[in-house]
């Protein structure tokens, strides 16, 4: 009996022993756990680090916030994402997972980029903004065009709408320097310097971030001065690949069409004109009358150029495909992107090539990052991009064989509108001949022969980036130091081919327009040819860019220090140089630090360096240190905030102090003198005979020894969130002092000798002013979730030194204005009658005057008008207020929103042909005006309140007139509805079982709308009188799937 119950013991322990050993196994077992991540809203979230404690390993949700991580029974994970509280939890028995983040009670714990890196943002103490990607996400050709008004400290003017180059100008925080310094900020895509805004579809975008004060931009050294922007490309997520398609088709036409004067309301205003400056009408009533019954078209032409060379409507499209995905160990993201958009140039159809304007761009992009080790990655990322535009071959003459401006030759084609008026001659003669007005060599071409029987103009451009970046974590030195390195290589080419022709011009003798059989008796005017010339040209760019540093991350209690140590060197070379000194490699070197300091989540320093190299400058100048350092105080992380923590989750105070440079300009090794030698070696000055030559062996580039230019900027900011952390408001004021800007010297006096002013670092500007934004996230009413965002910017410049000699008078001191302002006459209203003349101060210097002429201050009281009473009378074209506003508001499925912009401070001078009427360049008898010319003084109307003044006839009639003054100065500032969105989400009924997670269709209208003062043409465009490709206005639909 003993023995069986022994037997019965010993069984059962081995059971259990075996038992225990399976239950073991199993705990033990790796076993592979899922789960979804959403937030409060029940919406997925994709990119959520999801990390296994124990091994270590991470992984990122897909695009449908799904994650699948090895793990043991348990195993403790936490899932991390920016913007919310980090989530724990042990995997026990359950293998799948439904998690739901919360959002922090402020964003003090999210991650931003900074300049080399990122950074978390309770230790930031510079100014930078960001944007919202989907916010950049327009029908437009380049990015650069979406900016303004959406970021707080971005200035932005959208200059020409004409495909291909309507690029805007980017500022950061206003305009800082002067003369041929560029004021452009710089570019960095994904860590490597000098790569293009514009070069990237939107959809591949993941972040952009603007760099503005001193603590954020000074590890830029010489290149940080003008601020920084920075973006980051789109990586790969774990999980199983998903793929994108994004694609909207869109109509175009221009925002505003120049309104010339029509055929009647020409020939009667010039034969005022005339009648005006003491000569007889042009057009007698016969003439007149024929004209407007058509009674012969080639006889008494009547042609609209603006309606006979531009469409009503063109079309733009743009298409993005995408696909993601990876596992633990290896994520990717790539896509390709078509974009593609046609002018509203007419075309000629009788041609056999296509004159249009038209831009094309094939982009893509490829991201890869590996995990080799636990501690090594990998990341390799290739993007870039093909493009293809035609343009008319015009040029400003008909007959050009050369030159391959196609902007200049399309903006020619606007000018030659100003300067042809209507009843000049046809649009073509019969048998498609090219009319003309005489035989010069200048003639007046044919603005509708200019646009499409010129030729054409066709450019290939190839732009390759590629990087490789290797980075080693290095705890088993010391915790939370790493290191890595980057290597990138970027390469840009260009070919194209012009062909153009002469056409032989004619016109009709107007003595006997009709041979016996009734055909046109014509005239040749200039001999041409109807084939096409070839022309070929290349042109192209490399930068090799190396990068290598340390980074270092460690907490201590209440202690939090951060640290970057980094060299960088970039390699610049211009594959097509036209000389040995161009082709020589351009090399920059650098040497970056950064501290952080973070005690208790209360307060935070930062000191930042770079120290600068260029072979460009003479050795003993070569090198420049920039210095910058920062504190932040974040108030509500104190106890004593505590009672108001329920009301603000975050209220940090900052400021930055620290210095940043910008290059040193000229040309390529500056500091060398060039002598030459010739006929014009010495130029003497002699008040009574003018300049003096002489030739011999003469200086005639002097080397100059100078170096960087360097900016002092100082920045105070606050940043507060409220309304359980979705309100974000941001407020910085800023000052910035420039000193040892490039520039040529003026002050030197003529009786030198010098065959050329050397340069120097002579130029100081001040700029100051704030920047803000207000931003309202996901506020929910009802079933309704509202958005609303608005910034603004506004800066003012001061010039404190340009060089010049002091000035006679201080009104005539450009010193101590901004740096765009504008000079001239101060207008006093208009000559009433020849009385008023007679007893105003002489004008003669200005040309004769009748009444109805402009009357101009006397500002030294000496009785006489001259350039001794010009001061600023305008503010220049770019704006000192930039701002915008927008909101967003989803019902459902439903979503609806707009973004509106606009500008203040911005002025601009008229000047040139159809705004001085009957003045231009090839004869006053070709010249168009503006229907504005309706409004102006006659002796019938003596207004003040006009916009012209007296209408006069030729160059010196209209010379006291056409000089620069305030009656020519226009407020341009506006305010446009810049986008409009409309979506509808599908239900994802059906269409799941065709493998797509959602989809969606969208309306997208771009520059709906402006309102401005200024009615003659879109205030934004760079022009003085509206000879300009204008800008345009865009409608879209599209479609958006996600599979």
């Amino acid at each position: 009996m003993k023995i069986r119950l022994l037997n019965y013991l010993a069984l059962c322990l081995i059971v259990q022993l075996f038992s225990g050993q399976l239950v073991w196994s199993q705990d033990k077992q790796i076993i592979t756990v899922t789960g979804i991540v959403k937030d409060e809203l029940n919406s997925t979230l994709p990119g959520v680090t999801i990390t296994n404690l124990s091994t270590r390993k991470s992984i990122s949700t897909d695009e449908k916030g799904r994650f699948s991580i090895t793990a043991s029974r348990g195993d403790s994970l936490v899932a991390r994402f920016i913007g919310f509280r980090n989530y724990t939890f042990v995997f026990d028995r359950s293998i799948e997972f439904n998690i739901t983040l919360v959002g922090e009670d402020n964003n003090l714990k999210e991650v931003v980029v900074v300049g080399y890196g990122q950074q978390k943002k309770i230790n930031m103490v510079g100014s930078q903004s960001t944007v919202k990607i989907e916010e950049l996400k327009q029908p437009v050709a380049n990015l650069s065009a979406a900016l303004a008004g959406r970021i707080a400290g971005v200035v932005g003017v959208q200059r020409t709408g004409l495909p291909g180059s309507n690029t805007a100008d980017v500022w950061i925080r206003g305009i800082s320097t002067f003369g041929s310094n560029s004021a452009g900020p710089l570019i960095v895509v994904d860590g490597v310097q000098g790569r293009s805004l514009n070069a990237f579809d939107p959809e591949d975008i993941a972040s952009l971030t603007i760099l503005k004060d001193a603590s954020a931009t000074a590890v830029y050294g010489a290149q940080g001065a003008n601020g920084v922007i920075l973006i980051t490309t789109k990586k790969g997520v774990s999980g199983k690949p998903s793929l994108m398609f994004n694609y909207n088709q869109g109509l175009v036409n221009f925002t505003k069409v120049p309104e010339l004067t029509n055929a009647e309301q020409y020939m009667r205003l010039r034969n005022e004109a005339m009648v005006s400056s003491g000569l007889s009408p042009e057009y007698s009533n016969e003439y007149i009358e024929n004209t407007l019954n058509g009674t012969d078209p080639n006889l008494y032409p009547n042609v609209n150029w603006m309606d006979v060379i531009f469409k009503d409507a063109s079309y733009n499209r743009r298409a993005n495909f995408s696909a993601r995905g990876g596992n633990e160990n290896t994520q990717f993201y790539t896509s390709v992107a078509y974009y593609d958009e046609s002018s509203l140039l007419d075309m000629d159809e009788l041609q056999s090539y296509k004159a249009n304007s038209r831009f094309k761009r094939y982009n893509f992009t490829s991201n890869i990052d590996m995990n080799w080790t636990k501690t090594t990655r990998f990341t390799l990322g290739v993007q870039g991009y093909i493009t293809n535009t035609n343009y008319p071959a015009a040029q400003t003459d008909i007959n050009a064989t050369s030159g391959n401006d196609p902007v200049a030759g399309v903006q020619s084609i606007f000018s030659r509108v100003m300067q042809t008026n209507p009843v000049l001659y046809p649009l073509m003669y019969p048998g498609n001949l090219v009319p003309a007005v005489n035989q010069s060599s200048d003639a007046q071409p044919n603005p509708y022969a200019l646009a499409t029987q010129t030729g054409y103009i066709n450019r290939f451009g190839s732009q390759l980036y590629s990087n490789a970046k290797i980075s080693q974590e290095l705890g088993f030195v010391t915790p939370g130091l790493a290191a890595h390195a980057m290597f990138s290589f970027d390469t840009y080419n260009s070919h194209t081919i012009a062909r153009r022709r002469t056409r032989t011009t004619y016109a009709i003798d107007r003595a006997d327009p009709y041979d016996d059989d009734g055909s046109l008796n014509m005239v040749v005017l200039s001999n041409g040819s109807d084939n096409l010339g070839y022309q070929r040209t290349n042109g192209g760019d490399r930068q090799l860019y190396f990068e290598g540093g340390f980074n270092y991350n460690r907490q201590f209690g209440k202690h939090n220090v951060t640290g970057l140590l980094l060299y960088t060197q970039t390699d610049q070379t211009a594959a097509f140089a036209g000389d040995l000194t161009g082709s020589l490699p351009f090399r920059t070197q650098r040497l970056v630090g950064r501290a952080n300091y973070l005690f208790n989540d209360r307060y935070a320093a930062e000191f930042n360096f770079a120290y600068d190299g260029s072979e460009n400058f003479v050795p003993s100048r070569r090198y420049g240190f920039f210095p910058s350092f920062g504190v932040g105080w974040i108030l509500s992380n104190e106890s004593f905030f505590e009672p108001l923590r329920d009301a603000f989750q975050t209220v940090k105070f900052r400021y930055s102090n620290g210095i940043t440079g910008s290059g040193g300009g000229g040309r390529r090794f500056g500091f060398m003198t060039i002598v030459t030698t010739g006929a014009n070696g010495y130029s003497f000055y002699n008040p009574l005979t003018g300049n003096i030559s002489y030739g011999g062996v003469a200086i005639s580039d002097y080397g100059y020894d100078v170096t960087w230019a360097e900016s002092h900027k100082q920045d105070i900011g606050l940043d507060i969130t409220t309304l359980k952390s979705k309100l974000n408001i941001t407020l910085d004021w800023f000052k910035e002092h420039r000193t040892g800007v490039f520039l040529q010297r003026a002050s030197l006096p003529n009786y030198l000798g010098l065959q050329n002013q050397p340069y120097g670092n002579l130029g100081v500007i001040d700029n100051q002013g704030l920047d803000g934004s207000v931003a309202l996230d996901g506020y929910k009413i009802g079933q309704t979730t509202w958005s609303f965002n608005g910034t603004f910017t506004y800066s003012r410049n001061k010039l404190i030194d340009n060089d010049a000699p002091k000035q006679l008078y201080p009104y005539l001191e450009r010193r101590g204005r901004n740096s765009l302002a504008t000079f001239g006459y101060v207008a006093d209203g208009l000559f009433q009658s020849q009385g008023e003349i007679d007893n105003h101060a002489d004008q003669s210097a200005l040309g004769s005057q009748r009444p109805g002429d402009i009357r101009y201050k006397d500002l030294n009281g000496d009785g006489v008008i001259n350039t001794y009473d010009q001061t600023k009378i305008g503010n220049g074209d770019v704006p000192n207020l930039v701002y915008g506003f927008g909101f967003n508001v989803s019902y459902k499925k439903f979503y609806v929103g707009a973004f509106f912009q606009g500008v203040n401070g911005a002025e601009r001078l008229l000047s040139g042909d159809g705004i001085i009427p009957f003045n231009n360049s090839t004869g006053p008898e070709r010249s168009n005006l503006y229907a504005a010319a309706e409004s102006r003084w006659t002796e019938e109307n003596p207004s003040q309140d006009v916009f012209y003044p007296r209408l006069g006839y030729g160059n010196s009639v209209n010379k006291n007139n056409a000089v620069a003054s305030t009656w020519w100065i226009k407020d341009i500032d506006f305010i446009r509805l810049k986008t409009v969105d409309l979506g509808y989400y599908l239900p994802t009924g059906k269409m799941s079982t065709m493998g797509i997670k959602n989809a969606r269709i969208y309306f997208q209208g771009v520059n709906l709308l402006y309102w401005s003062k200024f009615k003659l043409w879109d205030p934004e465009l760079n022009s003085s009188n509206g000879s300009s490709y204008p800008n345009i206005r865009t409608y879209s639909i599209g479609l958006q799937a996600n599979f």
